[in-house]
């Protein structure tokens, strides 16, 4: 590693590290803090390479670590956002040659294949299923367990009569429920979402090898995706461990499939007169219902079942 990699290394995995323990301090905003946490090392393994990625993720975890005096702290930096943060930047980061264009004579760069951003997205999903499994069996998630204290949390805030208890004891299973389902579909969410913030930034200080990707027309899932998807969620429905596998994967899939429907959307729109309308549109319906979502998820899965990956185009 050169001199400057180093540095930008551990200033990242302080940053990190700073951001996390807003978590831990409960700050002001401090629920929203270390959601930040992933963007200094993808910036870090995006511009100066997958070891500075991961050496980012070791400084983050040793400060974490040293300031709280406990290793366990640092497991949930480790597992749902440093690592999987650096293994997705290393993934970003690869390309290959293309042997269909000769090598170019002078200094000029040669043609390279970059890492696609179908399979980047597979790799999200994957890290996110693998998070919440470990960090699920840790705490030793159950929702028969759960369910009660959450209800007996709600009830704790105010006097409740019979009929109110009831309808708690119901909330609080029915959150816990959702859990698995939520926790995988946000962690990919928020993953993908500072991966493009990150590209952005690294793009933005000259320091991003690849090239700027055409995600509307590049955004896509392997088809397998299809069928693990089903599967995933035919499985939810039962109980016990089995089930909760099975919303794991099928709320990281869920996700993953809503974000190929919203670059579908951008890409059907090109050329629309009032694209910029829809587009708002779209996206305020998100914000304020939610429900959107669902509509996008089967606009994804239509679209991965057409095409595999969608079809290479020119960014706008």
């Amino acid at each position: 590693m050169q001199k400057s990699a180093i540095l930008v290394s551990i200033a990242a995995g302080l940053a990190s590290a700073l951001l996390f323990a807003g978590l831990i301090g409960q700050a002001a905003g401090g629920l929203l803090l270390p959601l930040l946490t992933p963007l200094p090392i993808f910036i870090a393994s995006l511009g100066w390479g997958s070891v500075a990625g991961f050496v980012s993720v070791a400084v983050a975890a040793t400060a974490v670590s040293a300031a709280t005096g406990s290793l366990m702290v640092s497991i949930p930096l480790l597992v749902a956002m440093g690592i999987p943060a650096a293994w997705i930047g290393h993934l970003a980061g690869l390309s290959r040659l293309r042997s269909d264009i000769p090598a170019p004579a002078n200094d000029a760069r040669p043609a390279l294949d970059w890492y696609p951003l179908s399979r980047i997205l597979m790799a999200i999903v994957g890290a996110a299923i693998a998070a919440c499994v470990i960090l699920g069996w840790i705490i030793g998630f159950n929702p028969q367990e759960f369910g009660p204290v959450l209800a007996e949390a709600l009830g704790s805030q105010a006097a409740l009569g019979p009929d109110s208890e009831a309808q708690l004891q119901e909330l609080g299973a029915l959150v816990v429920r959702l859990v698995p389902f939520v926790q995988p579909a946000l962690l990919v969410a928020m993953l993908a979402g500072l991966l493009y913030l990150a590209a952005a930034l690294t793009r933005a200080s000259g320091k991003l090898p690849r090239p700027r990707d055409d995600i509307p027309s590049a955004a896509g899932l392997p088809r397998i995706a299809l069928p693990i998807f089903a599967g995933a969620l035919a499985f939810s429905f039962l109980d016990g461990l089995v089930g909760l596998l099975g919303a794991v994967v099928a709320g990281a899939f869920g996700m993953a499939f809503t974000l190929v429907g919203l670059a579908a959307m951008h890409r059907r729109t090109r050329g629309m007169a009032a694209r910029g309308l829809l587009l708002f549109s779209a996206y305020a319906a998100i914000l304020l219902l939610s429900i959107p979502l669902f509509a996008f998820l089967i606009l994804g899965a239509v679209d991965v079942a057409r095409s595999g990956t969608a079809p290479e185009g020119k960014p706008s």
